[in-house]
């Protein structure tokens, strides 16, 4: 991996939207990468886009509750297992160990849920922050000249 493929797959996180990339070599530093970075007018354009997206929240109306709902059924899954296994202790029969058993089935599937429900809402504020950063990247690229290729003879 080069230096200017390494700059240009780094992405920044999103409390500090709006810093610019800094070269870490002097490689970096001595051959820009062309069209690998955003602009200084580009990343401002991009940390407004992204503090109006944090103040109005266009994840939509549900994206919050879903991820809430998620870490909440996930919590209901461990305190229902918990609880069928402290019943299952208390059993001598194997019948009624079958269905503490079942229970804590239930609540794995609770868990299961749960998580998908919270990993999904997290996926799509990730890739909603991604998908804006590379629009405003392909901006840049579109409004930079075209550069001819050297011709060898």
């Amino acid at each position: 991996m080069t230096a200017g493929q390494a700059q240009a797959t780094s992405v920044p996180t999103p409390a500090t939207p709006t810093t610019p990339a800094t070269p870490t070599t002097p490689a970096t530093a001595a051959a820009p990468a062309a069209g690998n970075t955003m602009t200084g007018a580009s990343q401002r354009d991009f940390g407004a886009e992204l503090g109006k997206l944090r103040a109005s929240n266009n994840s939509g109306p549900m994206d919050r509750s879903v991820s809430v709902l998620g870490v909440l059924l996930a919590i209901v899954g461990l305190v229902v297992i918990l609880v069928s296994f402290m019943q299952s202790r208390g059993y001598s029969s194997i019948l009624n160990q079958m269905d503490a058993l079942i229970l804590a089935l239930f609540g794995l599937g609770l868990i299961i849920v749960g998580s998908t429900l919270y990993l999904r809402s997290a996926m799509t504020r990730f890739l909603r922050y991604w998908l804006l950063r590379m629009v405003y990247e392909q901006r840049d690229l579109a409004r930079q000249p075209a550069q001819a290729p050297p011709l060898d003879n």
